[in-house]
């Protein structure tokens, strides 16, 4: 994602929703001592993490999506990676996103590709049905459930960006085990607490079945599948006032 927003020394970044600042951090390495990272999540412990995976200097704010605190024309590049779909209010987080841009800003973004093309994730939602609930599976399956291709163009494009471009794009995604997965898809959702609530033997039977469902995924290192996404990248289109 941020090849495709070309990323600059210097560049006043924004990560929103940043989760536990992978992006941020990385987008700090790339804008160097001169350029600054802010990141932005509305969850206390993901900020918490954040803060603590690293030394880079990142201004981390809590702050939901659709109010921004932040003035007008503050930052060079916007990032989302995976947190648009999670936002209440899509329309309002990306108006957010472009007026926290200069002029000829740019957006980048990331969301997931539905859970069809993604058959890691579909054996996860199948055991989650089976051994803890179907409303269980039904969380891991809404975020799947966001903006396509042409939902993103339309979007961005209403929101008042331009140069509107979205692609599919591929990650190699790897785990060390398919508990440690499964523990991570969890560890910050709402599933949290169901999960947790199995009693011993019942989770060692659904490890034991994730297992076995992600053996075609399996090699000596852990598991290792590819996610599908889609990447779109726009640039903060000018107003009325501005000429």
């Amino acid at each position: 994602m941020l090849e495709l927003a070309e990323v600059k020394p210097g560049e006043r970044v924004l990560d929103v929703a940043a989760g536990t600042g992978i992006v941020a951090r990385l987008a700090a390495a790339r804008v160097g001592p001169e350029g600054k990272v802010t990141g932005t999540d509305v969850d206390e412990g993901m900020l918490a993490a954040a803060s603590a995976a690293g030394p880079v200097e990142i201004d981390w704010r809590q702050a939901d999506a659709t109010s921004l605190p932040f003035p007008d024309g503050s930052f060079d590049l916007v990032t989302c990676q995976q947190g648009l779909q999670f936002v209440t209010d899509t329309p309002a987080a990306l108006d957010e996103m472009r007026r926290v841009l200069a002029p000829e800003g740019r957006v980048a973004i990331a969301v997931w590709r539905g859970i069809e093309v993604n058959p890691a994730f579909v054996a996860v939602v199948d055991v989650l049905d089976r051994y803890v609930g179907t409303a269980a599976g039904m969380v891991l399956r809404e975020p799947f459930a966001g903006p396509d291709r042409a939902d993103l163009h339309r979007l961005l494009t209403a929101a008042g960006y331009r140069a509107v471009k979205v692609r599919i794009g591929i990650v190699d995604v790897r785990f060390p085990s398919a508990s440690e997965f499964l523990r991570r898809e969890v560890v910050s959702t709402q599933l949290a607490e169901p999960v947790s609530g199995l009693d011993a033997a019942r989770h060692e039977e659904m490890t034991a079945e994730l297992e076995r469902t992600l053996a075609p995924y399996t090699d000596d290192d852990g598991i290792a599948f590819p996610f599908q996404t889609w990447f779109a990248v726009a640039r903060r289109g000018r107003d009325l006032e501005e000429g």
